[in-house]
Parts: C-alpha cells; structure tokens; sequence
C-alpha cells in the first residue's frame, strides 16, 4: 500500500458543506476544461485525494494537484497554511506535477507561492477560470459550469441549449455525488482512511465524456423526470446539510440517505418517487419539489439509525417492525379531510405495480401528522381490494390491515428508544 503522510489522512477537505459541494463543482469545470483543450493525458481524477482533487493519468501518475478552498477571508495570510501543503504533497507526483489553488473571493495578495527546493517546497499556482479571474464565487460556479460546458459542445460541433447543457450538468452531478458518496461511506463504515476511500472511487474522463453527450430525454420520459427528481434531492440535501452544520444535531442519517439516493438504481428510484407520495397518478416533473423534498427530508433528520442496505432508505424496531419514511402530510385541522387524504394514497399504492407491496414490506409508514398510530384497517376502506399484487399469498394480504400511520415524533421515539 503507498504511504501517505498523516497531515493528507487525517486532514478534512470539507470544513463546510457548501465547501464540499462547491469543491466537486470545481473538480467538474477542470475536468471539462481540460477536455476542451484536448488534454489527452487526463485519464482520471480522484476527489479528496492528496489534494481536495487530483487530475492522474491512465498510469496513476499526479498531472495536477487541486487545493479548494470557499473561505470568505479576502487575506492572503488566511491561506497560508493550505498553500504550504499543497506546495509539499509528493506521493504520486513527479517533477511535471502542477499544483493549483483554486479561491471562492479575491485575495490582497495573488501572486504564485514560490518553490523552495531546500524545504522541499514546490511551486503553487492561483487557478485562473476561462475568464481570466483567479476565484470564482461559490454563487457563481454553476454558471461558469454552464459556460465550460457550452465551450465543449460547441468545440465538437454537439448541439447546445439550455435544456441540453441542464440534462448534461444534472447527469455529472449525480455521478460526482455518487462516487463522493460512496468514499464517505467506506470512510465512516469499511475502516478506510480518507485517503484509500478517495483512492477507490475514481471517475473516468471517458464517464465525464459519456454524460456530456448524453442526449436530452422528452420531459415525459420517466427516466429524465428521475434524473431531475435526484437531482433535486440531492441539492436540497446539501442546502439542508450546509445549514444544520453548525447546529447540534446528529446529521449521519441524512447523510446516509443521500449516499442511498445517489447511488439508486431508476428503479428504486421510481419506488421512492411513488412511495414519499403514493396518490400521484403517473411520474411528472409536477411531481415533486423543495416543499415535498422537505417534508421527507425532516423525517430523515428527525429520526437516528437508518437503513439503507436494501430497497428504500427505512427504520426497524424489533417491537413494531419496518418504518418507511413518506412525504404524506395529512390535514392537522379536519379529520374527515385526514381520512379523506389516507384513503387517496391507499388506493395510489393499491394501483401501482410499482410501489403496491410498499404494504407488504413495510410495517409503518412515516408521514406528517398530529394523530397519534393508527392501523390502515381502522380508517381505511380499500384495505379489502388489494387483490391485483401478483403473489396471491393469504398471509401478505392479512399484513395489510397491520400496517400503521405514524407522526415522524411517533416513530422517533419508537425506533430511538425516546
């Protein structure tokens, strides 16, 4: 295994949420720049690497190091100790090795931090962005995405709009978010370094080539709305997560949650579309949005320990079984409206091929409501019509008039012992 010194292991690359986000996004532009200026050396790059990310080549070699840092400090001496490891990190480097230093704000003092052979110091450079800047703002670099990404089209003849360069962007996330995700996780629950978790999660430019022309599905076709319907997650996740940093809360859950997201198969996917809302008829882009996005994402934070090894992101208690976390948010003020709502949604599952044994796998629903549990056979008239599930099984259609509605407090206290 190669040595990596313990300032590169045990050192963070994410002192702030919005600092991880915008250093994948940063990684992105380069990677995309570099694609178009027909760098053919780049074969991959790995995300808070040896750096916050580095570019390698098909041998593994270090072409570029990549030091980001979103600070709001405009001070030259603020980054003085980032610059000095990023002049002195040498695994995988050689003497071709570029190092950059990207910044989110405008420095008193930009100038090139120079080598210095005798303390073993290499020459770090300030990344300058396609418009000539030395920083681009945490707020603007979804737009010089956009701008690099439009730069490539054009520079291989593809087709270029809005709708285009969207899909394509939307496309790059997910694969970021998904092999990011999935170091953290290896980090936190395989015993793994934070070197060896990015070490095993590298993304491909010939992947970054596949989603940048990849073509734009009809805004009917579902695999597009899931796209879009992931994407939403994940970025409401992450304006979720920068804002509950600071805040005593445990945050592993949510964080979890989004690794499960990021790495769903379309058809999970689909099953978590229709089971956060189980009464919409077909997937549509009217389907979902930060309102509904919340309403699950407050049950995921309000309760500890989830499950997300198999199917749908869930709780367990020996005592009353599976919980599913839902988007259903029921009329605090009228109870005949209350019922009138569980009645749409049981029919919605009852209907759907896709998410119908929901009823069968999971014990408790999760869903936004001041009532205290109650089972589905207590207030439900549809209980009896589950018939058209394609395993007849007596015992599956009995489970039925078990499952419970539950308040997110409810299962709270229930799955965490409150």
């Amino acid at each position: 295994m190669i040595e990596v010194s313990s300032q590169i292991i045990n050192s963070s690359a994410i002192p702030a949420w919005s600092g991880f986000v915008y250093q994948g996004k940063v990684a992105l532009y380069h990677a995309i720049r570099l694609l178009v200026q027909r760098v053919s050396e780049a074969h991959f790059l790995n995300v808070e690497h040896l750096d916050d990310f580095v570019i390698r080549d098909c041998e593994g070699n270090v072409l570029s190091l990549h030091q980001v840092k979103a600070m709001k400090s405009d001070k030259r001496y603020s980054y003085y100790s980032a610059l000095q490891q990023a002049s002195t990190v040498s695994e995988r480097c050689n003497e071709h090795t570029v190092r950059w230093f990207h910044v989110s704000v405008g420095l008193d003092d930009m100038s090139d931090r120079a080598a210095n052979a005798e303390n073993g110091e290499h020459l770090v450079q300030f990344y300058q962005y396609h418009d000539e800047r030395c920083f681009v703002e945490t707020n603007s670099i979804d737009t010089k995405l956009n701008e690099i990404v439009n730069q490539y089209l054009e520079s291989y003849d593809l087709p270029s709009t809005e709708l285009l360069i969207a899909h394509k962007l939307a496309k790059l996330h997910v694969l970021v978010a998904g092999r990011v995700n999935l170091a953290h996780y290896r980090n936190q629950h395989e015993s793994m370094n934070k070197f060896e978790a990015a070490e095993s999660i590298p993304i491909y430019f010939s992947e970054i080539v596949d989603c940048l022309h990849s073509e734009v599905i009809h805004s009917d076709d579902h695999a597009a709305i899931l796209f879009d319907f992931r994407k939403t997650l994940l970025d409401r996740t992450d304006q979720i997560l920068d804002c509950l940093q600071s805040r005593d809360i445990d945050l592993n859950s949510i964080c979890q949650c989004r690794f499960s997201i990021a790495n769903m198969t379309l058809h999970t996917l689909s099953r978590l579309y229709y089971s956060k809302k189980p009464d919409q008829k077909d997937i549509s882009l009217a389907g979902f949005s930060d309102s509904t996005v919340d309403d699950y994402l407050r049950i995921i934070v309000s309760i500890l320990d989830i499950k997300i090894a198999e199917d749908l992101p869930h709780y367990f208690n020996n005592d009353f079984g599976s919980y599913l976390p839902t988007a259903m948010r029921f009329d605090f003020l009228n109870q005949d409206l209350d019922i009138q709502k569980i009645q749409e949604n049981v029919d919605g599952l009852r209907g759907n091929s896709i998410v119908q044994d929901v009823l069968y796998e999971y014990d408790n629903l999760v869903v936004h409501m001041e009532s205290a549990p109650f089972l589905l056979s207590g207030e439900s008239s549809s209980v009896g019509k589950f018939t058209d599930i394609a395993e007849r099984d007596s015992n599956r259609i009995t489970k039925i008039n078990n499952v419970r509605f539950v308040s997110p407090r409810d299962a709270s206290c229930e799955v965490n012992d409150k």
